[in-house]
């Protein structure tokens, strides 16, 4: 019985958590890689987009966001919040308990863990 129980955690939550060894638009792969939730279109559910998080000196973070089809975005943040981006579309954001939520209009979701945002 226990057997089935933990097959069925490591089915659920898989054993390589956040790393991966995704290298996103020829980065060098050194910075920290993972994966956040992110929907390219309006109405998509959500999938698992490549993320790498650039830690500045400063204290900001850029995440550079591998998105279904190709296209990468980037999200600045700056004392933890998201503050812009280099898309075109407007940008809003909602930071919630543990998890940060940005829209890019017309199309863009992202739900970010707001440790991530940190730049420790």
């Amino acid at each position: 019985m226990r057997f089935f129980a933990a097959l069925a955690c490591a089915t659920v939550l898989p054993l390589s958590g956040f790393a991966d060894n995704a290298n996103i638009a020829g980065t060098d792969g050194t910075r920290s890689i993972g994966h956040i939730d992110c929907a390219a279109q309006d109405g998509q559910p959500n999938s698992s987009c490549p993320v790498e998080i650039l830690p500045k000196e400063d204290g900001s973070v850029t995440l550079r966001v591998l998105l279904p089809g190709g296209q990468v975005r980037y999200l600045y943040a700056t004392d933890g919040k998201i503050t812009s981006t280099d898309s075109t579309g407007s940008m809003g954001s909602k930071t919630l308990a543990n998890s940060t939520i940005v829209h890019i209009t017309p199309q863009e979701r992202f739900e970010i863990p707001n440790s991530l945002l940190a730049g420790k």
